[in-house]
């Protein structure tokens, strides 16, 4: 039986990370990161080899009227993106 995920309002955030208007998005991700401990510059697989940026862009950039949030899990960690803000959750816990 596959094990359910814990939602994110029962995770810890860990940090939030306020995005200028004009912050390159790949740029507030990393910061975001940086708040907790974890230099993306330093890891073994760079984040643009997991998360299409490009992608993320083009949906930050045509949603000027309406706001956007969408969730990945990076670095083991589950990230919320919305338009102005980054936020950092704890990992999940083992199952043992």
């Amino acid at each position: 039986m596959p094990s359910q995920s814990q939602p994110l309002t029962d995770r810890r955030t860990l940090a939030t990370y306020d995005r200028e208007s004009d912050e390159a998005l790949e740029l507030a991700l990393a910061r975001a990161f940086d708040r907790v401990g974890i230099d993306v510059m330093e890891r073994d697989t760079p984040f643009h080899e997991t998360v299409d940026v490009d992608a993320l862009r083009n949906l930050f950039r045509k949603s000027r009227t309406a706001p956007i949030r969408t969730t990945l899990e990076l670095y083991g960690h589950p990230v919320t993106i919305t338009t102005d803000a980054m936020r950092i959750y704890a990992p999940e816990p083992d199952a043992e």
